[in-house]
């Protein structure tokens, strides 16, 4: 049986990608590809066996060459996160199951006072399961996510193991969180 597009396709093409057009100039093609990868029925199943498991983040591909990275985040429970960015890393989230809502944020002051940083909504959008949207590298955003809802999560390099920036709206404050040392 043909389960359409595979995993290990995706790091081919996205390698191919990568290499001939670079990033960030690549990444509306990289998502593309990860459109093609959300199409194949099989893909949970095969990487996390069944019945497939709810689980904050599951690994499921890298390509050492890129040092592109394939996570799978299962949510039982709906919820959300605080606006944030990926530190040195691009992201693009795809919606297996369910949809996410996605907001990207735009930062109004300049950074220069320490802790102190203003946002302002920039696009407010749902990115239904089949779907991908891009955040290249500074690209401020938050997720919003119903219960059962999967979703793939594509970055360049390891954003597990990068210093990211987290903000409050209410406070209009920015703290460093580092991943590394399980901040989040």
């Amino acid at each position: 049986m043909d389960t359409g597009y595979t995993l290990d396709q995706f790091l081919a093409d996205t390698r191919a990608t990568i290499k001939t057009k670079g990033v960030p100039s690549g990444l509306a093609e990289i998502r593309d590809h990860l459109e093609n990868l959300l199409r194949n029925p099989e893909l949970l199943k095969k990487h996390l066996g069944e019945p497939v498991p709810y689980k904050e983040r599951t690994t499921i591909g890298h390509d050492p060459e890129t040092d592109v990275h394939v996570l799978v985040h299962g949510r039982e429970k709906g919820g959300k996160s605080v606006p944030h960015d990926h530190g040195p890393c691009w992201v693009i989230y795809g919606n297996y199951k369910n949809p996410t809502r996605m907001r990207r944020w735009r930062r109004l002051d300049d950074g220069s006072k320490p802790g102190h940083a203003e946002l302002e909504l920039q696009r407010d959008f749902m990115n239904e399961a089949g779907h991908a949207a891009v955040f290249a590298v500074g690209d401020i955003h938050s997720i919003e996510y119903g219960d059962d809802t999967f979703f793939i999560r594509v970055t360049g390099g390891d954003v597990e193991s990068q210093k990211t920036l987290r903000f409050d709206l209410d406070k209009k404050s920015v703290q460093v969180a580092d991943r590394a040392q399980g901040q989040r």
